[in-house]
């Protein structure tokens, strides 16, 4: 968390924000070990800058300085506020973008699991999947790399390099919407069920955004958009966190799969 959807959500909602080609005139950086390269070159090579354009490739968000790249990966507590330069810098706030017009990106997480990346080019992403929003984002080929993987599909759906931008809620959710265990070998997977599969992640991804994002709590730790407005749609889940089935009303088992937690329902999903 933030999964796909989220990162989703703050970047459209920055694209809206008005800061496309203003002028970045300081760089705040209160903890370096976030950053891959020193705190003096990453302000100097930002400083005086101008963003461009602001991408995602499945749960990493991308800030195009023209002659180079800011990537972003949120991990589990990362999150953008948009501020006022006059805003205070509270407690886990890391790094600030500050533009001409007096506006400040800030950079939140409370875990600090989060990194920051001043690349040259976007060949770090290479490695990753399809991101399911993109136009390769295809059954065929998502049917033809199941079934050359022997891993269980919850595991699978997890790995970024299978597919882009999934995390532990959604594959919950697309995996209760094609009937599906999420221990079930991705081997065994039949055409049909790969194809339910596959339709259910496009339409849980959809819904999700439309929702803005899922905020599983209250507290400034959980996600929300940046102007801290928490998303809607734990208010649509319907097993991750869920303690009765909605379809047959049976108790939400959870299991540890890969060491995260899965919740799903034993009777409709086989």
């Amino acid at each position: 968390m933030p999964e796909i959807a989220e990162v989703e959500t703050i970047k459209n909602d920055l694209l809206e924000a008005k800061i496309l080609s203003q002028k970045i005139v300081d760089v705040k950086i209160f903890n370096p070990s976030l950053i891959n390269i020193s705190k003096k070159d990453f302000s100097q090579r930002i400083k005086n800058s101008r963003i461009i354009n602001i991408k995602r490739v499945g749960k990493y968000l991308i800030f195009d300085l023209k002659d180079k790249y800011l990537i972003i990966h949120l991990r589990m507590t990362g999150h953008i506020f948009l501020k006022n330069q006059n805003h205070i810098f509270q407690k886990h706030e890391h790094f600030a973008l500050v533009f001409a017009n007096k506006k400040m990106l800030v950079y939140f997480d409370p875990r600090r699991f989060g990194k920051l990346y001043l690349k040259e080019d976007l060949s770090s992403l290479d490695k990753l999947g399809s991101d399911i929003l993109s136009k390769s984002f295809i059954f065929e080929s998502f049917y033809e790399k199941l079934k050359l993987k022997k891993k269980n599909i919850k595991t699978l759906l997890l790995d970024q390099n299978f597919i882009a931008g999934l995390g532990n809620i959604y594959v919950d959710e697309a995996l209760f919407l094609a009937k599906m265990h999420p221990e079930k070998i991705s081997q065994n997977i039949t055409k049909k069920n790969a194809k339910d599969l596959f339709l259910s992640i496009k339409k849980v991804i959809s819904k999700a955004i439309k929702n803005r994002g899922t905020s599983l709590g209250k507290s400034r730790s959980n996600f929300s958009s940046i102007n801290e407005d928490f998303g809607r749609h734990q208010n649509h889940l319907l097993v991750h966190t869920k303690k009765t089935c909605p379809i047959c009303l049976s108790i939400i088992k959870k299991i540890k799969v890969n060491q995260r937690t899965s919740h799903f329902c034993e009777k409709c999903q086989k």
